[in-house]
């Protein structure tokens, strides 16, 4: 997409402009779309980065040079032509902020994938790196103040986000300097109905939680506010703070006894104990129960200048040059037969 059409989403103020603008971009760009026999035509593809009920990430190199890219790739038999071009749009709208994932032209579609290119996140997802204990109190708080930035930036162009997770934030070094959102899957419009999640979701607030299909929620940005909250318990402990929102899950219990016992009891349950009085207060307005009384991700930003974990900040080598170990990628090919779409034989066509 040219500039213009991306600037023609980012405009728009009200939420029907929006949606009018993306569905506007998201006609222009089918017939931009680049058929191609296989994916190897375009890229090498080096190893698995990710996969789940989405399709699955590759690591790749552009045959004509450049840097790597994680190149995106959903099944034609179950991704929609419209979920595709969405997602791409909205990567590419949001594209020049930091804080989101670059999403690279063009989208491609071949015989059995609809794909396109992201930049590459030497580090993996934020996951990935509290497999055994959270981040110290530095790191925590450079992913906290770029995913409110990110997140603001994203509300103020009329888009929510709906799925902040440990799994859809990339990092770019060790020490945190540069960690971006990704995974526009969910992405919509404000205002746009969202349904109710497939399983339980310990990132999903209580009023999503609650929804029993064919039951659908407005998309509001305390959706995001609320997965923001439970991100930043994450990052800084390493598990999240309940399996799901809602009772008679124990955790979540306590929790929500705690926020609202009046008067305040002197101390919170634990592991609330973790954090410090701001990050305490911050994490209150986040996670407040009602969505109207959540304070919006930039709330992050008034608390940056805190002590946020009990005990001061933890001590953790903040190596800049060292190579990240969860997505590094050797120069070999690996095993990518069923992504490569060998199908030089088939005889179906590349169209929809």
């Amino acid at each position: 997409m040219e500039n213009g059409e991306q600037e023609t989403l980012e405009d728009g103020d009200l939420e029907e402009d929006t949606a009018l603008a993306l569905q506007r971009l998201v006609d222009l760009t089918a017939s931009m779309v680049t058929p191609v026999r296989t994916l190897r035509s375009r890229y090498r593809l080096v190893q698995e980065l990710g996969a789940g009920t989405y399709g699955r990430v590759l690591l790749a190199r552009p045959r004509r040079g450049g840097p790597p890219v994680a190149l995106k790739l959903l099944p034609r038999a179950s991704a929609s032509w419209t979920t595709f071009l969405r997602e791409f749009c909205v990567g590419r709208c949001v594209s020049s902020h930091p804080g989101l994932l670059s999403t690279l032209a063009p989208p491609l579609q071949s015989p059995r994938h609809y794909a396109f290119a992201q930049e590459y996140a030497p580090f993996g997802d934020l996951s990935g790196m509290l497999e055994e204990r959270g981040l110290p109190e530095l790191q925590l708080k450079r992913v906290g103040v770029q995913l409110a930035k990110a997140l603001d930036f994203l509300h103020s162009r009329g888009l929510i986000h709906a799925d902040v997770k440990p799994d859809n934030i990339l990092v770019f070094d060790r020490a945190c300097h540069r960690v971006a959102l990704g995974d526009f899957g969910l992405t919509r419009p404000e205002g746009c109905p969202a349904p109710a999640p497939p399983g339980p979701l310990p990132s999903a607030p209580p009023e999503l939680c609650l929804l029993r299909p064919p039951d659908t929620l407005a998309l509001r940005p305390e959706l995001d506010s609320w997965g923001l909250g439970v991100l930043l318990f994450c990052a800084a402990t390493a598990c999240f703070p309940w399996s799901v929102a809602l009772a008679p899950d124990p955790e979540f219990e306590t929790f929500a006894a705690w926020l609202t016992a009046r008067p305040q009891p002197a101390s919170p349950p634990y592991p609330w104990t973790q954090f410090s009085v701001a990050a305490q207060t911050l994490l209150r307005g986040l996670l407040a129960l009602e969505p109207e009384s959540r304070s919006h991700p930039a709330a992050v930003l008034d608390w940056a200048g805190e002590d946020w974990l009990v005990g001061g900040a933890r001590a953790e080598d903040e190596e800049e040059g060292e190579e990240g170990s969860s997505g590094g990628g050797g120069d070999e090919e690996a095993s990518l037969d069923e992504a490569s779409e060998e199908e030089e034989g088939a005889q179906q066509g590349t169209g929809r």
